[in-house]
């Protein structure tokens, strides 16, 4: 089959992913948008992803593993995964409703320091070099913060290694914890979890909302089995992963008649 007739094919078929997560991950605390936080938080479905993406995350994962691989080759300890459940290390706060994984640990100079590999084009690789993390990519910053937070103080450094998907080359930064960083953190979960979450735009066509996953249930609230987790008068309990009514004051177990699809505040 020619090219153009499989990409003609495959390119605009859209997938669902699922059931979507519904808690505060690591990986999106450095969004600017605290209402696309919120949405995750919820368990809100996402847009469908077209291949493209899909084939783009799938690749991430695979040169995870070549990264790993090569790490260990060279001689350094890496733990990337837990003994216990056979699965990524994970850690939590807030009852569950704030979780990070972690891609491993790697010892160095006698120290475990959290691993966080990140796959990047030429031109993001070359800036991550250039100037660093915090400013060449800071929601990977927030992320690393964030799971080096949430270990309390079983990890206090941080590396980076970013390889290069057009040269195949590495770069790698070491950086330490910031405690008034992760505090900033720590302070945008608690206004998402008290129904402070806020839109970043004025309307759908901002250049910030055009690649959003939660784009359509932000401009366009969807019809919803109703749900007490989706509902504007629940709020997440901070000792387990459960909600709580404002509107009855009692913990959400089943949706009632009062159900309120849930809506960030709009932008300033």
């Amino acid at each position: 089959m020619p090219s153009k007739v499989v990409e003609e094919a495959v390119g605009e078929i859209e997938i669902d992913r699922g059931n979507p997560r519904q808690y505060i991950g690591a990986s999106i605390i450095g969004n600017d948008c605290t209402a696309y936080i919120a949405f995750c938080l919820r368990g809100f479905p996402e847009d469908p992803i077209k291949p493209k993406m899909m084939r783009i995350f799938t690749l991430g994962h695979k040169i995870e593993d070549i990264v790993i691989k090569d790490l260990r080759d060279a001689g350094y300890e890496i733990i990337d995964k837990d003994p216990f459940t056979g699965w990524q290390k994970a850690y939590s706060d807030r009852g569950g409703h704030v979780s990070a994984h972690l891609d491993g640990k790697i010892l160095i100079d006698g120290e475990y320091m959290l691993l966080e590999i990140k796959s990047m084009n030429d031109r993001n690789w070359k800036k991550f070099k250039k100037v660093g993390v915090q400013v060449s990519h800071p929601k990977y910053y927030a992320q690393c913060q964030m799971m080096m937070g949430l270990s309390d103080s079983d990890m206090s450094n941080a590396m980076l290694v970013a390889y290069n998907k057009n040269t195949s080359e590495y770069h790698s930064e070491v950086f330490e914890f910031d405690e008034f960083y992760y505090e900033s953190l720590r302070h945008k979960i608690d206004l998402v979890m008290m129904r402070q979450a806020r839109k970043i735009a004025k309307d759908s066509e901002d250049w910030r909302c055009r690649m959003c996953f939660r784009k359509t249930v932000c401009w366009q609230p969807p019809r919803v089995e109703p749900d007490c987790n989706l509902c504007q008068h629940s709020v997440p309990l901070e000792e387990k992963k459960e909600w709580w009514c404002t509107y009855h004051d009692k913990k959400a177990i089943l949706p009632c008649d009062d159900f309120l699809l849930y809506a960030p505040l709009e932008a300033e």
